[in-house]
């Protein structure tokens, strides 16, 4: 059993309770503009180049079998007589020009991994989540589209005595999370706003899946934290907050919901994907402290980390 992930990021703090190691997957169904993690996006390997680290030594060049490298500038190595160029379009994301770049400037997004090889690297943090009340969080993109991966990892780690916890958005078929919550502890379940409006323009999701999916997991009666990523001109507004804030109160298991402020620490990514970054903005700190002052009024507040 193997499945795509992009990173496995060890003593995390802000996916779960306690300690944690958070696995990473590839493939998402939203697209959501603002995204963090736009190399989740695609389930398929990508090739990541961050230029200012390539030293045009053109060894890419010779390894490249679909011609993706060239360099521009004649036979001198000098680097202000050379440049290297890249086109994706012919790049079939093999891994040979990464595996041999020297300067670390060709980077693969996604690795094939097996249980056993995931299994290795979470447990051997396992004295750290003991101590912590920590555990295991599957995360992306979208963990529940790789749902037979996930539920042979999850297996493992429950085996071993791991507490669990995946972050999900909901864009599915609910039937692929249930198969997931006999071996889950915790869900942290992303609400991005409630006015279809914001899905048509902003994430290109199914707005009815990600709203009934939080209704049927409510009734399953295993507890879930909601977030809601806050984006200036987006989701900001009194209304929508209120809205989903209205929304959560109904729920019987919702330990508590949390507000987070958007950041723009993710430029780099999309640059070396060769990506369009769109500017999003997080919400005034006054604008934030009145949000979360309206959501407090229905339902618990409380931080990211669960």
């Amino acid at each position: 059993m193997t499945g795509v992930i992009f990173n496995i990021q060890r003593f995390s703090i802000h996916d779960g309770p306690g300690i944690r190691t958070t696995v990473f997957f590839k493939g998402c169904a939203a697209r959501c503009a603002w995204c963090h993690n736009p190399e989740s996006f695609s389930m398929q390997r990508q090739l990541q180049y961050y230029k200012e680290r390539c030293i045009d030594c053109g060894k890419c060049v010779k390894l490249c079998p679909n011609k993706a490298h060239s360099v521009k500038g004649g036979e001198s190595r000098a680097k202000a007589a050379r440049t290297h160029l890249f086109d994706r379009n012919l790049c079939k994301a093999c891994g040979i020009c990464a595996a041999e770049c020297y300067s670390n400037a060709l980077v693969i997004a996604g690795m094939e991994e097996n249980v056993e090889e995931v299994l290795r690297q979470v447990l051997a943090d396992k004295p750290f989540y003991d101590e912590s009340d920590g555990g295991v969080t599957l995360s992306g993109g979208e963990p529940v589209l790789q749902e037979d991966f996930c539920k042979a990892l999850l297996e493992r780690f429950k085996d071993g005595g791991i507490h669990t916890n995946l972050q999900t958005a909901g864009f599915y078929a609910f039937e692929k999370l249930l198969r997931l919550l006999p071996y889950l502890d915790l869900v942290m379940y992303d609400i991005k706003g409630v006015s279809e409006d914001i899905y048509k323009k902003h994430i290109q999701a199914d707005f009815n899946a990600a709203l009934e999916n939080i209704i049927r997991l409510d009734k399953t009666g295993l507890p879930f934290i909601v977030r809601t990523p806050c984006i200036k001109g987006v989701n900001d507004s009194e209304a929508e907050i209120r809205a989903i804030a209205q929304m959560l109160s109904k729920l019987k298991n919702l330990k508590h919901f949390s507000l987070l402020p958007c950041h723009n620490l993710a430029r780099l990514k999309y640059e070396v994907l060769g990506m369009e970054y769109k500017n999003y903005e997080a919400p005034s700190k006054e604008c934030m402290e009145m949000l979360e002052g309206i959501a407090a009024e229905y339902v618990k507040t409380g931080a990211q980390g669960g």
